[in-house]
């Protein structure tokens, strides 16, 4: 194995694989996932059972991926990237299979309250983090005061802001948190507010190890913890054994793995890979697996390619614009309605996916109960219309003045756009805007180059200290839940605008936010409907953001791999428990 890792890291550093950030799966859980309970066991479907148990551990998976950033933080970090080897190295107490129902993990079985309110835990006594320590009802219970810490600044709050306690807990106003519970050393019960449709699915964050992360932590300073990113210490199938950062994160095996029929490649080494030369590693055997791939010239490769298998499927997500909300001429509906209008969708969809992608107006994954073909037909639509965009803008007062750019009240009409150099969609769509916006509308452009984790920064991490500095960025997010609630109330409720939030964009609409709260107690399904497509309306009338594609995703592999299903909600990670390789 020794001599395997030292050959592989040595031709990674002749090869000089890595390329700062495409971006394109930004958000891994901005959109918390939420669904309805559908209780079950552990994801091994009985039929099959004892011809999987048959098959042996063993190969090397290697993953190109565009960014690596290095937190492996659960309670910090924000690349899906680095959500891959989150999601490898630690468990939580339940997930969903390929179809969507809840199966077991840490947990052995669960159940309900009579009035909703609770959710009850037993997990498997015979499960131990990396380390040799049990894993307990007790971190189950320290990782759901981390993310409820007066302290605490990553992302994943709303995942506990739920739960009993919460306010008092988070505001420093008490250490007792009777939202969760250990009821003995492997029961632990969660206590909701009120009931909720969203309650049951932020029961399954990561647990963390107390006696690891907690060592760094006291009750009101959680500074410590998020020091402790580039060594992860979790219960999950894999360890991670050594990372290169902005290289390589390579994994092997946790031979202690509850599970043992269950994730059964070996090791995995993800290394970043650039965009210009990832499908000649991919047919030379660099890379073995290229996941979310949406180039129409790779898929083509790919298909041609005879060693080379594909899954394709509707992407859960999409590639957006948000705009700021909270400073400069963005925070005007009417300016934003003129750069949508203005903006040719169609044109960049045809151009750069060759029919691999459509556009949509609202914010919602393809794949979301709430999206119905009778209903995105009734949305409305910014179909491209310079001569519309020039009127919304003359009639809001901004109008071409000596300057030759649109000016009101002596102000100059100028726009900061953030990009990321190097990026290939960005190549087609900077163009474009200067283009139409700069050359046909007469708006002032700046277009500013900013690596991956700089943009971050920007409007995550330091967002407060740095709103003056921007008005528009371009992203994208893989949406991971069905339900349509994490998406809007985690990108647009006001109570996440901030550094270390999630509402990047600082959108703030008090009557939206009642409804978004008003929605999440809706328990049926069927009557969550029409209020989420309601929800969807206000927030493209108001072109709260610009969603640009919604593409077809394709899974570009080696045939060594089989059984490898994965769908828009069912990533590679998650596939990887059943998959396993043949050479």
């Amino acid at each position: 194995m020794k001599k395997k890792l030292i050959l592989l890291l040595a031709l990674l550093m002749v090869m000089s694989l890595f390329l700062a950030a495409c971006g394109t799966d930004e958000d891994p859980v901005d959109e918390d996932e939420n669904g309805e309970a559908v209780e079950g066991e552990n994801g091994d479907d009985d039929e099959g059972e004892d011809e999987e148990a048959a098959h042996e551990l063993g190969g090397l998976l290697t993953i190109g991926v565009t960014e690596i950033s290095g937190n492996f933080n659960p309670a910090y970090y924000s690349s899906s990237y680095d959500g891959y080897v989150v999601d490898l190295t630690f468990q939580t107490l339940m997930n969903r299979d390929i179809d969507g129902n809840w199966v077991m993990e840490a947990a052995d079985d669960w159940e309900f309250s009579e009035d909703g309110t609770q959710v009850t835990f037993y997990m498997n006594e015979d499960n131990y983090f990396s380390d040799g320590e049990q894993v307990t009802a007790h971190d189950v219970v320290w990782s759901y005061k981390l993310l409820s810490d007066p302290s605490y600044t990553g992302r994943y709050g709303s995942i506990a802001n739920s739960l009993l306690g919460y306010d008092e807990y988070a505001d420093g106003e008490t250490e007792d948190f009777p939202g969760v519970v250990a009821e003995d050393d492997f029961t632990v019960v969660f206590t909701f507010q009120e009931p909720l449709r969203t309650n049951i699915v932020n029961t399954t964050f990561h647990i963390m190890p107390e006696h690891y992360y907690g060592e760094a932590m006291e009750y009101g300073d959680t500074e410590g913890v998020t020091e402790l990113s580039a060594e992860p210490i979790g219960s999950g199938p894999y360890l991670m054994v050594d990372f290169a950062p902005e290289e390589y994160v390579f994994l092997q095996r946790n031979m202690d793995y509850m599970y043992e029929d269950q994730f059964l490649v070996e090791e995995i080494l993800i290394q970043a890979t650039e965009m210009t030369t990832e499908m000649d590693d991919l047919l030379t055997g660099s890379v073995d697996l290229l996941a979310g791939q949406i180039q129409a010239d790779n898929i083509r490769d790919a298909e041609a390619a005879e060693n080379i298998q594909l899954n394709e499927y509707p992407r859960s997500g999409y590639g957006y614009i948000k705009t700021n909300h909270e400073f400069g001429p963005t925070t005007e509906r009417e300016v934003r309605q003129a750069l949508y209008y203005s903006f040719n969708l169609e044109e960049f969809v045809d151009e750069y996916f060759e029919g691999f992608a459509t556009t949509q107006y609202h914010p919602y994954s393809q794949e979301s109960w709430a999206v119905t073909d009778e209903w995105v037909d009734s949305i409305a639509s910014y179909d491209f219309d310079m001569d519309t965009a020039a009127q919304i803008l003359d009639d809001a007062g901004w109008v071409v003045g000596d300057s030759g750019y649109r000016e009101r009240d002596g102000e100059v009409l100028e726009l900061f756009i953030l990009t990321m150099p190097d990026h290939d969609i960005l190549e087609t769509l900077v163009p474009m805007w200067e283009r139409d916006w700069g050359n046909g509308l007469n708006i002032q452009l700046n277009i500013a180059q900013q690596d991956f984790n700089s943009i971050l920064d920007t409007v995550i991490y330091d967002s407060d200290a740095n709103v003056e500095e921007w008005s528009m960025f371009f992203l994208a997010t893989t949406i991971t839940s069905y339900d349509p609630h994490g998406t809007v109330e985690g990108s647009f409720h006001s109570r996440h605008i901030g550094s270390g939030q999630n509402n990047t964009s600082r959108y703030s609409n008090p009557e939206l936010d009642q409804m978004m709260d008003d929605a999440e107690r809706i328990m049926d399904q069927d009557e969550a409907i029409p209020v989420y497509q309601e929800i969807g309306e206000i927030l493209t009338e108001d072109a709260a953001f610009m969603p640009v594609y919604a593409n077809t995703y394709f899974d570009f592999y080696d045939e060594k791999l089989v059984d490898f299903e994965t769908h828009g909600i069912y990533n590679w990670v998650a596939a990887m428990r059943h998959a396993r390789i043949e050479e």
